[in-house]
């Protein structure tokens, strides 16, 4: 039995997602098995996952530019995230800071750059990452699992 290109290309995907998917709490490295990205967090930071049937946009949210890098604030409502979770685009050595504000106590997680902590309710908090490595790596809460955005190191 010969496997189409079509469904090598499905396993392959399914394949990313299951090794970049979170484990326990504890970082995922990217994909390739390349080093992760460095990171540093002023408030620790959590990552969640998008049930199935959610829909990621394409259109990122928008960032506030400085020379530093570029801020991307989050804000969580229940299970809602504002602005809706969608792919950022980060060059490599680019550094972004990402301002979260939940309703609810949570922890975040930044896959591949290995950054975690804890969300308290109505104080927002700061995370930056640095991409270092190319790789797609999501940004996720864990109570409920939420999907805040994918970072694309290119």
């Amino acid at each position: 039995m010969t496997l189409s290109r079509g469904t090598w290309y499905a396993a392959g995907a399914a394949l990313a997602l299951a090794v970049t998917a979170c484990g326990g709490g504890s970082g995922s490295p990217a994909a390739s098995g390349s080093p992760s990205p460095s990171a540093t967090s002023s408030s620790p930071a959590a990552t969640a996952t998008t049930p199935p049937s959610a829909k990621t946009p394409t259109t990122p949210p928008p960032a506030n530019d400085t020379p530093a890098g570029r801020t991307i604030e989050v804000t969580i409502t229940g299970k809602r995230v504002t602005p809706a979770p969608a792919t950022i685009d980060l060059k490599v050595g680019e550094k972004l800071t990402l301002i979260v504000t939940s309703d609810h106590d949570d922890e975040i997680h930044a896959h591949g750059f290995d950054v975690t902590g804890t969300l308290k309710a109505g104080t927002p908090s700061t995370v930056t990452v640095t991409g270092t490595e190319p790789g797609v790596f999501e940004v996720e809460t864990h109570e409920p699992p939420l999907m805040l955005m994918r970072l694309a190191v290119r």
